[in-house]
């Protein structure tokens, strides 16, 4: 009996060894390139070169990730849902090798990135806000120099891979040294430049060959700039990468790569030291939120004020009831008030020109003063906006406001002159100076992830890099926000992302690049008062805002599954 017993044991473990010996060998998943299926990788690196053609609906049971740039950025996310990852897995993969394919220049690791998150076990919705951080020594914020004359002050402290970390501690499923595979691929291997890429590089020529570290990454041997075409490498992305995923964010925040970026920013004449960097935090907050009809929309908490604007737009939609006018392509009274509630809250975005005025104007009309969330959230105070737009007093109102705007402030006005001569100096780059990427994803379990990143300036800011990094100079054009919240303070910039439930069941996840708070307001009230498949709510005409889709950039876009 004994000797069958042992017999039994020597069998189970024989039997069982070799499986536990694989899944302990197997290590965690891996999501880069090479280990994608056969022909995948050539496949979407292919489709990331095309541009000017339609990009098709597309439908999946068990998971989908969008985003504004980048099949092959696209692809790397879908494969962390293949591996067993949650959406924010998936959203964060995409955003990581985003950055690496855009090569820093309107995306960057030393960027800021906005979460707006549905978990599906709890019901619960979440808002991660990673933005800028002012320098704690900066205490003379309009005088830091305008756009055009580089200087270290016009950096702040970035919380892109603060914020990566932050959320995939909360929500992420695989390894965080997985979800940076596929951007540490393309850094190391290379891909090949596109037609916008090389636009973007083209036009910002001076400034990329400001300093070697940029000058070297951006041209070749022969001395000539990339172009269409050439196969682009950043070894040093590679392995700035590689020590973030494994040491974590503490790398860019406490590690070698902070003293490095302290050390140039300070070079240039900035005033940021490693304490700035050591002490940022990832802010989480109640995500503003409404009713409409049916639906419960949500958007971004603060500090930004992005999503309490976007609240407040549907609360006055709601009284407007614009649908019984018919659509506001075919109905003149319903694109008139839908204008109407466009600009008015378009005026609660943080803007640093003409503020005060501007309160003193609300106050005198509406006897409002308060531009906290609370207030502008609130159907008590859409009743009183929407009372007000029907008296003959809101045209008063309206040439107000608009003469506060052509007034502006001292500081505007300086503003206005020292861009004026940017602008005219530097109108190519103008024109290619879109600052963000968003993706959108949701999962088999339900979890829905809306991102938007960026480095929040011109393409590669004055030509700063770090060990691979684009550095921005964001600090040349919000100097007035800097001063309303001082030294060491979050700034109130955020991202315009929406999380909309039907009936207590997710429906609608949407994230848009740049604020564009008027196009997004239009779209969401497509799909939700008219039906219309996301697609088509895009394509629909929009007014008081650019075109959502160049030609030239449009990606054609593979659905699977």
């Amino acid at each position: 009996m004994k000797k069958f017993f042992l017999l039994l044991v020597i069998i189970v473990f024989l039997v069982f060894l070799p499986w536990e010996c694989s899944k302990e060998s197997a290590g965690p998943p891996d999501l880069s390139p090479p280990a994608w299926p056969k022909g995948e990788l050539e496949k979407y690196a292919q489709l990331n070169l095309v541009t000017n053609v339609p990009k098709p609906p597309v439908e999946a049971g068990k998971g989908m990730v969008v985003g504004a740039f980048g099949p092959l950025a696209i692809r790397s996310g879908v494969e962390a849902l293949k591996k067993g990852g949650s959406a924010a897995d998936a959203a964060l993969t995409t955003a990581l090798a985003q950055v690496c394919l855009l090569a820093g220049s309107n995306v960057s690791y030393s960027g800021i990135i906005f979460l707006l998150y549905y978990d599906a076990k709890t019901g619960k919705i979440h808002s991660m806000h990673a933005g800028w951080n002012t320098v704690k020594e900066e205490t003379d914020p309009m005088s830091i120099p305008f756009s055009g004359t580089p200087s270290g002050r016009q950096v702040l402290v970035p919380g892109f891979i603060a914020g990566v970390q932050a959320a995939h501690q909360r929500f992420g499923k695989l390894p965080f040294s997985s979800l940076f595979e596929p951007a540490i691929y393309f850094a190391e291997k290379g891909f090949i430049i596109d037609k916008a890429l090389a636009v973007r590089i083209k036009a910002r020529e001076e400034v990329i060959t400001r300093f070697p570290e940029t000058k070297k990454i951006f041209t070749k041997e022969n001395g000539e700039l990339v172009k269409e075409g050439d196969l682009l490498k950043q070894p040093q992305v590679a392995e700035t990468l590689r020590r973030v995923a494994k040491e974590g964010a503490d790398y860019m925040y406490r590690g070698e790569w902070a003293k490095k970026f302290v050390r140039a920013v300070r070079q240039q004449g900035g005033k940021m030291t490693l304490k700035d960097l050591e002490d940022y935090k990832v802010l989480w907050s109640e995500p503003v939120h409404t009713t409409y009809w049916e639906y419960d929309i949500y958007s971004p908490g603060p500090p930004g004020t992005e999503g309490a604007s976007l609240i407040a737009a549907f609360n006055l939609l709601e009284l407007a009831n614009l649908k019984k006018y018919g659509h506001y392509t075919q109905s003149a009274k319903a694109l008139y008030q839908f204008i109407q509630i466009s600009r008015l809250t378009g005026l609660f975005l943080d803007t640093e020109l003409g503020y005060r005025d501007l309160l003193a104007i609300f106050n005198k009309y509406f006897g409002m003063n308060d531009f906290s969330h609370q207030p502008l959230i609130s159907k008590q105070t859409a009743q009183l906006f929407w009372k007000k737009m029907q008296e003959p007093s809101w045209k008063d109102f309206q040439q107000e406001v608009y003469l506060a705007a052509k007034k502006g402030s001292a500081e505007a006005e300086k503003f206005f002159k020292e861009m004026e001569k940017v602008i005219k100096k530097k109108a190519a780059a103008r024109k290619e100076s879109s600052h963000s990427d968003c993706v959108a994803a949701v999962d088999k379990e339900g979890n829905m992830a809306a991102i938007v990143h960026t480095i929040n300036c011109q393409y590669y800011g004055f030509g700063l890099t770090v060990d691979g990094v684009s550095v921005a100079d964001t600090g040349s054009f919000v100097q007035a926000f800097i001063a309303d919240v001082g030294p060491g303070s979050r700034l109130s910039l955020g991202g315009n992302q929406v999380i909309v439930l039907k009936k207590q069941k997710p429906f609608l996840a949407t994230s848009c690049i740049g604020s564009i708070h008027e196009a997004t307001m239009q779209c969401i009230f497509n799909v939700l008062d008219f039906n219309m498949a996301p697609q088509k709510a895009v394509e629909m005409p929009c007014f008081l805002t650019p075109a959502l889709h160049p030609s030239e950039y449009n990606k054609q876009t593979v659905g699977e599954g």
